[in-house]
């Protein structure tokens, strides 16, 4: 796997632990997410244990993955409220 596939496997899982972290309640959220990333930080360790220089980069990537997921719930909770806005606005105007 290279270090284009390994980003792109790792955008992924922020991805996927973002989309839960929602319906997560808001106050539960950092220790749901910390619970994640350790997680991966487990399953990265094992998967790279044999090779140390692919492990050093898989871990620079889990290092920054909770401020990733937290922008990507951000993300997320911004695009749901604008389409919220938009269609309670439809529904006003019809």
């Amino acid at each position: 796997m290279d270090k284009t596939q390994r980003a792109t496997r790792i955008q992924r899982i922020v991805n996927t632990i973002a989309e839960r972290a929602t319906a997560v309640p808001e106050g539960a959220r950092p220790a749901y997410i910390q619970e994640e990333v350790a997680k991966v930080r487990e399953a990265f360790r094992r998967t790279y244990e044999a090779d140390e220089s692919s492990a050093a980069y898989a871990m620079e990537f889990v290092d920054r993955m909770s401020g990733w997921i937290k922008a990507r719930v951000h993300a997320l909770e911004t695009e749901h409220s604008r389409v919220e806005l938009i269609r309670d606005r439809a529904e006003v105007e019809s």
